[in-house]
């Protein structure tokens, strides 16, 4: 009886040990695959966050920060003389601000224009000059105006020839003229009326013996503030606009799921809670008590 009793117990023993191995690595596997879901699950999610991040602070920027620089060229028109040559009257141009240049309200700019003129000996001996620059308002109402003086810099005979003589290879070959450039500030501070909003610039240059080559009109954005901070430090405000952005919406997110995995936890814990892992650790008891009974079995088969 021991003997038969030794030979019916190793195949028991042995398929109680393999079925609670087998279960135990069946535990572990899914706890491998949950932790590796978890960790995918948090990877995509910092990168959906972040790349909403950065979607926000670009909408941002594109709607809060103006063009820095609007760079207008001008066409100069004038009445020709029909007996004489040059103009017979002054010239003039005027810019459509709706449609080429786009001026945000609330935000100062500065309105200038930029001439480029040749050095010659007409234009020296023009001195001074005025140049009118006029703002047409929607309304026609509360328009603005801003006349400015100018003149070429001076250079004295000598310093011309020696100009000449020392770019004379660049002037040779055209890489280079000889011609100086007049910028000329008509607003500082204009700010744009959305109610009563600029619909064009017209310039006036009030000398009919002024020689140009070309004229722009240059609106410049006067950035303070925020804007100033962005526009200067791009770098800064971006990492800090974009952090700002991932803490709102990681906290934002990070409460909407403790919240639904709490509600899910406690319907959970109503249904079946420690009952059920009361009961899994139940049938590993009963695996491994299962041996110890086919032996009781066959040792004593006819007790009952």
């Amino acid at each position: 009886m021991g003997i038969e009793g030794n030979e019916y117990k190793k195949p028991g023993e042995d398929v109680g040990i393999r079925t609670a191995f087998r279960h135990h690595v069946d535990k572990k596997v899914l706890y491998a695959k949950q932790k590796v879901h978890n960790v995918a699950a948090t990877i995509l999610t910092f990168i959906l966050i972040f790349s909403l991040s950065l979607f926000l602070y670009g909408t941002f920027y594109y709607a809060y920060m103006p063009l820095q620089v609007h760079e207008e060229p001008l066409y100069l028109q004038f009445d020709a003389c029909i007996d004489s040559t040059g103009p017979c009257s002054f010239p003039n141009a005027t810019v459509p601000l709706n449609n080429k240049i786009k001026l945000m309200t609330g935000q100062p700019y500065s309105i200038s224009l930029l001439l480029e003129v040749p050095d010659s000996s007409n234009n020296q001996a023009l001195g001074m000059f005025m140049s009118c620059l006029h703002i047409t308002k929607q309304s026609k109402q509360n328009e603005s105006s801003s006349c400015r003086s100018a003149i070429l810099e001076f250079r004295s005979g000598i310093l011309r020839v020696l100009e000449t003589l020392f770019f004379s290879p660049f002037l040779l070959s055209g890489t280079t003229t000889q011609r100086q450039w007049i910028n000329i500030n008509y607003f500082r501070q204009f700010l744009d009326d959305h109610s009563n909003p600029a619909t064009s610039a017209v310039l006036e240059i009030k000398s009919k013996f002024i020689q140009v080559y070309t004229a722009k009109l240059l609106v410049h954005a006067e950035f303070s503030g925020l804007r100033h901070v962005m526009y200067n430090h791009p770098w800064i405000s971006t990492t800090v606009g974009v952090c700002t952005n991932f803490i709102m919406l990681s906290i934002i997110i990070f409460i909407s799921w403790t919240r639904f995995f709490m509600d899910e936890n406690k319907a959970f814990q109503f249904d079946s809670g420690l009952i059920g892992e009361i009961d899994d650790e139940r049938d590993d008891i009963e695996i491994l008590k299962s041996p110890a009974r086919e032996e009781s079995d066959l040792k004593h088969p006819h007790e009952e």
